[in-house]
């Protein structure tokens, strides 16, 4: 992942982040927060794959870019998707495909507040199961 310019880890930004409702808008987002640099890792990466699979409707391969985790969608979704490579989450919905893709550690993930703070409910503590 390209995560030089990134301020913390793990990322998160505050709820403002659901009402984002526009590509431009998200990639701005990204820009102001320092990953984008990911998305354009994972865009440029998009290539023919090798093999039999391009006649089974798997032509192309592409890197994977930032997962964007939220507990609540105002638009999020609909802004998110059109950027090569940026995945979107609910909360509710994680699985370990999700964050650790093809089982491989290390995705770089965008957190919600909500979200984050939602975890602990969801998933539990060392204290609270």
């Amino acid at each position: 992942h390209r995560v030089d310019n990134v301020p913390e880890f793990p990322l998160v930004v505050s709820d403002s982040l659901n009402r984002v409702s526009h590509t431009k808008d998200a990639r701005a987002v990204l820009e102001k927060i320092g990953a984008y640099d990911d998305v354009i890792k994972s865009r440029d990466s998009k290539k023919i794959r090798v093999g039999a699979g391009k006649s089974r409707n798997r032509r192309h391969t592409q890197k994977r870019g930032p997962l964007v985790v939220y507990d609540v969608s105002e638009g999020l979704d609909k802004a998110f998707r059109n950027l090569p490579g940026v995945e979107l989450a609910m909360v509710d919905n994680l699985s370990l495909l999700d964050l650790a893709p093809g089982g491989h550690l290390g995705r770089f993930c965008i957190w919600t507040k909500g979200a984050f703070e939602k975890l602990d409910s969801i998933f539990g503590t060392y204290e609270e199961s």
